[in-house]
This record gives structure tokens, C-alpha cells and sequence, in this order.
């Protein structure tokens, strides 16, 4: 009956010993999704704000302020710093042509900061997205 015990007592410290080797795994997993998820969405809130401003650059009376202005305010509304954006318009006022706006903003990884500035030197990466639509 004992040793029937022990071996139970055994067991459960067994399970505790490889659950502590593989919580430090699973976190550092759980936090990655998390942060690469962030990086990922922030990535989403560019790609749209880039191309709300290059359906904006594609009206007939449309100057390049206003268009920037549109950008700014769909960074904003996703609470994003739009200060903190490069906004770049290549845009001809010729029908038919196409008009392109280009947005550039750096993001810093949080959690993984310094060991991605390890791996690859920098631990800002710019997240940019281009949009191109037709002038009417």
C-alpha cells in the first residue's frame, strides 16, 4: 500500500517537473501570437488607411492636403499616432491614369523588441502599404 502511494507521489512530481519545462514554452508561444497578431492588425490599419486615401485621390477636386488629411483621420480612428506616418501621393490629375498613395509607419515589437534587434539589428520595422486606383 505504500509503495503504491510513493509511486503516485512520484508521478504527480513527474508531471510537475515537465509541466514547469514547457510552461516557459507555451508563454513565450502565447505571447508571440499576441504580439506578431498586433503587428499584423497595426499592418491591416495601414493597408486601409491607404487605401481610403487613394479612393479619395481619385476625385475630380481633390488636392494632395485633403488627401492626407483622410489618411491621417483613418489612422486616427484606428488610434493610431498619424504623426507618426510617412504619407507619400504619386497622383496625376489625368483620367484614366492612376493614383497611388503610399503609407509608412514603424512599429516597434513590445515583448520581442530586443531580441528582434539581435536577430536582425533593429528592433523597429516599417510597416508600409501602397494603394493604386484609376482618377475618374
Amino acid at each position: 500500500m505504500t509503495t503504491r502511494r510513493h509511486f503516485r507521489a512520484a508521478r504527480a512530481g513527474q508531471a510537475m517537473v515537465e509541466f514547469a519545462m514547457v510552461l516557459p514554452l507555451l508563454l513565450l508561444l502565447l505571447v508571440g501570437l499576441i504580439e506578431f497578431g498586433r503587428a499584423w492588425n497595426l499592418h491591416q490599419v495601414v493597408t486601409d488607411a491607404s487605401r481610403e486615401g487613394a479612393r479619395n485621390a481619385v476625385l475630380p477636386t481633390v488636392d494632395e492636403d485633403s488627401v492626407k488629411k483622410v489618411v491621417k483621420r483613418a489612422l486616427a480612428n484606428a488610434a493610431v499616432n498619424p504623426a507618426a506616418a510617412t504619407i507619400e501621393l504619386d497622383d496625376t490629375d489625368v483620367p484614366g491614369e492612376p493614383a497611388t498613395v503610399e503609407v509608412q509607419l514603424p512599429y516597434e515589437f513590445v515583448f520581442f523588441g530586443p531580441l528582434m534587434g539581435w536577430a536582425t539589428g533593429e528592433r523597429i520595422i516599417t510597416l508600409t502599404a501602397r494603394s493604386t486606383m484609376r482618377n475618374e
